[in-house]
Parts: C-alpha cells; sequence; structure tokens
C-alpha cells in the first residue's frame, strides 16, 4: 500500500514537473523573434524601418505609432479608396489564426487596442499597452500586421460599411463635415488627394479582395515605415518590434508625385442641394506655405486670432456668434485640420507635402446664410488689410505659447509630433514655433498675412436646400435683410449697414449647383 502511494506520489511529481518545464519553455519561446508562415526563415533586424523613442520615467505604459508613408494618394485610377479598405482588413478584420473577435478578446485583459487610419499620404497603427504586458501584446501585433487572414466575411462587412458611410453618413447626417469634405476634394480635383480618403461610390464599389491583398504588400513595406514609441520604452522593446516587422516587404510601391495643386484664379461656388433645415458654409484655396516656411509661425498667429478651432477668443466667432447669435461656431485654419474626437485638439500624423487655408461657417438658418458668408469675407477682408491690432498680437501669442505646451503634453502626442516633424524635414514644431514667436514682431505677422491670403482665388461650397435662391442672391449680389430676434447694439448695427453695402457679386458661369447624390460618386 505505502509502495503505490510512493509510486504514485513520483508519478504526479514527475507529471508536475514536465508541466512546469514546458511552460517555461513556452514563454521562453514566446519571447523569441517571431516566426511567420509565409517565411520559415528568421530573418536580421531590417535596415530600412527607421525608429523614433521618446521615453518617459512618468509612466508604466508604452505607446506606440507605426506611421506609414502611405496613404490615398495610392489609390490606383477606377479604385479610390483601396487604400483605406486594405488597412481595415488588417485593423478591423481577422488573422490567419485569429477572428477579429477573438482579438479584441485577446487584447482586452491587457487594456489595449490597436487602431489605424488613412489620410492622404500617412497610414498610421496607434496603440498603448502596460509595459507588464508588452511581451503578450507584441506576437499579436506583429500577427495582424504580417498574418491578415484577408477573409470574404471581413471584405464584404467593411466594404459595405464604408459604401454606407459614403453613400448615407456624410451625404445625409452631417452638413458641415460634407461641406468640408466637398471643398476638399473640388480644391484638388485631378490631383492625388482629389477624392475622399474613404474613397468614391463606384471606386469602392469596384475593388475586389484580389485588389486589397495584392495593395497590401505595395503599402505595408519596411521602407515606408517610421516606427515611433515613447512612455516606458527601452531599446530591447525597439529591437523586438523592428525584428518582427522585418517581415514585411522591404520595398513598396515607388513613390507617388505630389504636386503643388493650381489656384482658382476668381471666387467660384459649389452648391450642394440636399433636403435640410440649414445652411452649411467652408471656403478656402491651397497655399503654398506648410510648416517649415518662414511665413508659417506668423500664420499660425494670425489664423489663431481670425478664428482657432472651438475657442471663442477669435474675430470671426465673436461677430457672428457672439455678437449676432447666427451659429453655434466659426473657425480659420491654416493647414488641413481634423480634431481628435472627443476633444478640442488637433490630430497627429496627418502631414501633408501640400497644404490649403479653410474657414468653416458652421450651420446657419438658410435665410442667415448669404448674411453669415458676406459678414465673414467682410472680416477676411479687413484680415487682409490692416492685420492684428497689437493687444490681439499680444493676447494671441501668449495664448499660442501656453496652449502649444498642452498640445505635446501627453507621450502620445510627443511621438506623433516627432515623426510629423521627421515627414517635414524641421526641428521640433511646436518648441521652434514658441522660439519664433518670442521674436517676431507686429508687422512680420501683418506683412505675411497680407503675402499670403487674398479674397481673389477662393472657392466656396454651401450645402443648402435653397441651392437656386442662394445661387440668385449671388449672382445679383443681393443681401436678404437680417432681422434679429433680440435687440442689438449700436455698434453691431452700424457694421451691419457697411457689410449691406458690400454685396458678394459672382458670375453665374462661376456658380455650379449640384444634387447631393452626384457628389463623391
Amino acid at each position: 500500500m505505502i509502495k503505490n502511494i510512493r509510486i504514485s506520489i513520483i508519478l504526479i511529481l514527475t507529471v508536475f514537473y514536465f508541466l512546469c518545464w514546458s511552460f517555461a519553455g513556452c514563454k521562453k519561446e514566446a519571447n523569441k523573434t517571431l516566426v511567420f508562415a509565409d517565411n520559415k526563415k528568421e530573418v536580421k533586424p531590417s535596415m530600412l524601418i527607421k525608429s523614433i523613442t521618446i521615453p518617459s520615467d512618468s509612466t508604466d505604459i508604452v505607446y506606440l505609432r507605426l506611421f506609414f508613408r502611405s496613404g490615398s494618394m495610392d489609390d490606383p485610377p477606377g479604385k479610390e479608396g483601396l487604400t483605406n479598405l486594405t488597412v481595415r482588413m488588417i485593423a478591423e478584420g481577422g488573422t490567419l489564426k485569429h477572428t477579429y473577435a477573438q482579438i479584441l478578446r485577446l487584447l482586452y485583459p491587457m487594456a489595449s487596442s490597436i487602431d489605424a487610419y488613412v489620410d492622404k499620404e500617412s497610414t498610421v497603427f496607434v496603440s498603448s499597452v502596460h509595459k507588464a504586458e508588452w511581451e503578450h501584446f507584441i506576437p499579436i501585433l506583429s500577427e495582424i500586421l504580417l498574418e491578415p487572414a484577408f477573409s470574404e466575411e471581413d471584405f464584404k462587412r467593411l466594404k459595405d460599411e464604408t459604401l454606407n458611410y459614403i453613400k448615407k453618413t456624410l451625404r445625409h447626417a452631417d452638413d458641415e463635415l460634407l461641406s468640408k469634405q466637398a471643398l476638399e476634394t473640388w480644391l484638388y480635383e485631378g490631383h492625388p488627394y482629389g477624392h475622399l480618403v474613404e474613397g468614391t461610390v463606384k471606386g469602392v464599389e469596384s475593388i475586389t479582395l484580389d485588389d486589397v491583398q495584392k495593395h497590401y504588400k505595395k503599402i505595408l513595406s519596411q521602407d515606408r515605415l517610421v516606427i515611433g514609441m515613447g512612455g516606458a520604452v527601452d531599446d530591447s522593446m525597439r529591437k523586438m518590434l523592428v525584428q518582427n516587422l522585418s517581415h514585411l516587404p522591404e520595398n513598396g510601391a515607388p513613390s507617388v508625385n505630389i504636386p503643388q495643386p493650381s489656384l482658382p484664379q476668381d471666387l467660384e461656388v459649389m452648391i450642394v442641394e440636399k433636403e435640410t433645415n440649414s445652411t452649411a458654409i467652408a471656403f478656402g484655396t491651397p497655399v503654398q506655405f506648410r510648416r517649415g516656411h518662414p511665413d508659417f509661425y506668423s500664420l499660425m498667429i494670425g489664423f489663431s486670432c481670425l478664428g482657432e478651432h472651438r475657442q471663442s477668443m477669435g474675430r470671426l466667432f465673436r461677430k457672428i456668434r457672439e455678437a449676432r447669435g447666427l451659429n453655434y461656431g466659426d473657425y480659420a485654419y491654416p493647414e488641413y485640420f481634423e480634431e481628435v474626437p472627443g476633444t478640442v485638439m488637433p490630430m497627429v500624423n496627418i502631414p501633408r507635402t501640400t497644404q490649403y487655408m479653410s474657414i468653416w461657417i458652421r450651420p446657419v438658418q438658410d435665410k442667415h446664410a448669404i448674411w453669415a458668408l458676406t459678414l465673414a469675407f467682410h472680416e477676411l477682408r479687413n484680415f487682409i488689410k490692416d492685420g492684428l491690432k497689437e493687444d490681439e498680437f499680444i493676447r494671441t501669442r501668449g495664448f499660442l505659447e501656453g496652449y502649444t505646451r498642452v498640445l505635446e503634453e501627453h507621450p502620445d502626442r510627443k511621438i506623433g509630433y516627432a515623426l510629423d516633424d521627421l515627414f517635414y524635414g524641421i526641428s521640433p514644431f511646436l518648441r521652434n514655433a514658441r522660439e519664433r514667436w518670442n521674436n517676431l514682431t507686429l508687422r512680420e505677422v501683418n506683412d505675411a498675412i497680407g503675402r499670403n491670403i487674398s479674397l481673389k482665388n477662393l472657392k466656396i461650397v454651401i450645402v443648402t436646400s435653397k441651392g437656386q435662391e442662394i445661387k440668385e442672391n449671388l449672382v445679383q449680389g443681393t443681401i436678404p435683410e437680417i432681422i434679429y430676434d433680440t435687440p442689438k447694439p449700436k455698434e453691431v448695427l452700424e457694421e451691419d449697414k457697411v457689410i449691406q453695402n458690400n454685396p458678394i457679386k459672382i458670375p453665374a458661369e462661376k456658380i455650379k449647383v449640384i444634387p447631393v447624390d452626384s457628389l463623391f460618386e
């Protein structure tokens, strides 16, 4: 009996030892460089992949951005939207080993996710994870990027979602966004930027799963990749990631040439007609300046004074919303702007070789559309002619010096700005801007405004249900009388008289009225 017990104990201990040894071996194996199904040979760390690291001792979180110099510029003619759909298939689809739902379940205990977005010249995968989970996280990230399943089920789901976004959400659910997107595609007509990142209806409809599989190897390659890492990062983490991503194709498709778009010669108007209860307006033009240009730092102050995003200090906001109560807000931008959802901050990693300036007039009542547009032109005319006043200059510069520190405070945003600096080939942008502002004079700012901004070469997009009526007002140069719901100060009414006597008049041949369903088709 005792002998049998001893034998049983020995067997149990033997099994327990074997299991411990196996577990340790598996854990050790998981820490090795991954070897993927399509490449059984382990590769050397890539010499093509660039990396930027910004370590911080103040956090236990590793922040990661994989920046590919790929975007909607890479979409083949007739396949507009292919890059965006391909990236979504990777970030929101399954792999050869796991479905998308299974990947989400694997990431959930790590409090992590892997997101991606596409712009004209950039594709970015964004994530963060606690440093203690890094060795469990990195195989999942690598699997997503290197072993996408490209299943028919994922393809159909994401393709349908994209088409629904263009046809329904963009065209019919958000007039403000619609006006901005219509303006951008019109400004860059015939240019590599000249279609939505999501594509066109016909372009997306024509995309096949085979197109996606082939495009994947062209846009996600080592020569197009820069790794950005921050927070609780160390060099061993960077090396592990570079080693794994060395399984990507070495070279992608040839670079796309990005020319400077031609400027409109006169004022031009596109009226997008749809069923809606208000009118949204956006106007702008391509510009010669961008980050790194000598005038850009002056123009940052100028445009912030004219209409800083979601701030109440801008001239447009104070004149259109505060003084007259015509809408929610009115803003001006010296470069392409997109807001981080749920914040007022600009997105990082949407850099562009060529930029455009824009002014957004958030939706107004139809009867106030011409008045709001004329008032915005009145302010822009004064902005170009007279520039900023001394007190505006000092106040705006002080605001930007503080605000830009907030913009780069988070480790993830620090990485983003560093990657954008590399794209533009400039020294740290926000730090350099603050140094430049300290030495700028009011005259330099006003001279830069006068040199770079004009009222003569703007394209205007108006989203409304009153298309023909607005066109007639613009052709005839008439401004419907404005009647306020509440009494206004004398100075406002006096300024109204000046505005009433300076209407916008545009020849009929410079105005086109189009149905909303023809946009992005």
